[in-house]
């Protein structure tokens, strides 16, 4: 009999102890916090448990956009939830370096393939921060019925009398393309390659010259109060082309018979015109316990069985040359070739005194082509007043 008791409490104590070991494994996993958008986490829900499996992780992904993240962050300093990475605009990364939130990775930055004119979107004072996974930016839509084939060169459009350009000429974002095609510049970079806000090229020569050739291929009896107008006027057939983002092909699709786009072509021989991007990125934070698993992490973000979910679920494209071709449609195929032709937007705050002062000016010269220099001129003279108050 007691033979038997022995026995029954030796199994009670295994299996108190099993239990007992197990939770002890249990709470010593390794746990790595995600903020995602919901977008992601609709890709990443089902690709994570293989990078689980591998590392021996739970991802545990939490929905924190982009818009979110500076507000949300500092909410969480002391919980033991707080992110590993985060997603946030490359935009934000000045303000997050900033706030001392987000970690540099230039140790690894440089072993990713990268696209390298989208790099300094990524550098903060000589440190690079996170990766990319997405990308929005401009193409040029065209009337097939017009444009058979499409456009080669803006200089094939001096065969046509009267077709004319649907493009938000307001805004610095969408005319980068015509401000760079004839070897201008918005704002200068330095020897370090970092954007240099006291050199501002608006009123460059050459960049007079391509805001010249906007203002020859717009409809001047168009004047637009939003993006909307501009869409509507290519809609209805105002105007054969427009300038505007990639993202807009699946609904111009439904509305456009004879929709037809593509990567920006050139205007002057041998100059590229280049429109500016703006990246989804994800950002290892200083909260981060484990910063070398989270590096991990972003390398598998980057991979090519990623992307391509990425793309057949949501159309993402990051401006990352992946070893394998991702996609061979036309929608993968003029993006990527436009992400070759494009550069971020500076994530310096500093910018952002350049959008108003070009806005009023470009209402100006609009009506008055003949005094495009002297109102551009005004125009720095107004960002580097600005610019001098903040950069000192």
């Amino acid at each position: 009999m007691k033979k038997i008791i022995y026995v029954i409490l030796f199994i009670l104590v295994s299996i108190g102890l099993y239990r007992h070991v197990n939770e002890l494994t249990l709470g010593s996993e390794k746990v790595l916090h995600v903020w995602v958008s919901s977008e992601e986490y609709e890709v990443l829900k089902d690709l994570n448990p293989r990078f689980e499996s591998m590392y021996d992780v739970d991802v545990q992904m939490k929905i924190v956009t982009s818009e979110q993240v500076l507000s949300t962050l500092p909410l969480y300093i002391t919980s033991s939830e707080s992110p590993d990475i985060i997603t946030a605009s490359h935009t934000l990364i000045s303000d997050l370096v900033a706030m001392n939130a987000i970690s540099p990775i230039s140790e690894v930055f440089e072993t990713f393939n990268i696209l390298p004119t989208v790099k300094s979107g990524f550098k903060v004072k000589g440190e690079y921060y996170g990766i990319p996974y997405n990308a929005q930016t401009d193409i040029l839509f065209y009337n097939k019925e017009i444009f058979e084939d499409g456009i080669s060169s803006f200089a094939q459009l001096n065969d046509y009398t009267d077709v004319s350009l649907a493009i938000d000429y307001q805004s610095i974002y969408h005319i980068n393309p015509f401000i760079t095609g004839f070897g201008g510049y918005t704002v200068g970079i330095d020897n370090f390659g970092d954007t240099n806000f006291y050199d501002i090229g608006l009123n460059k020569e050459e960049s007079i010259q391509g805001l010249t050739a906007m203002l020859h291929l717009l409809d001047k009896k168009l004047l637009y109060n939003d993006e909307f107008d501009v869409y509507q006027s290519f809609i209805n057939h105002i105007t054969d082309l427009m300038i505007a983002p990639a993202s807009l092909i699946p609904s111009l699709e439904t509305v456009y018979p004879n929709l037809g786009y593509q990567a920006i072509p050139n205007f002057v021989e041998e100059i590229l015109p280049y429109t500016y991007m703006r990246i989804d990125t994800y950002q290892v934070t200083r909260l981060s316990q484990d910063k070398e698993l989270a590096i991990e992490y972003l390398k598998f973000l980057l991979t090519d069985e990623v992307a391509a979910a990425r793309y057949e679920m949501n159309r993402a494209i990051a401006p990352v040359d992946y070893e394998n071709l991702i996609s061979q449609d036309a929608y993968y195929t003029v993006i990527k070739k436009q992400l070759h032709r494009s550069v971020p937007l500076p994530n310096q705050v500093e910018f952002s005194y350049v959008y108003l002062p070009f806005q009023q000016a470009a209402q100006q010269f609009l009506m008055m082509p003949d005094r495009i220099q002297s109102i551009m001129d005004e125009a720095v003279g107004c960002i580097n007043d600005e610019l001098e108050s903040v950069i000192q």
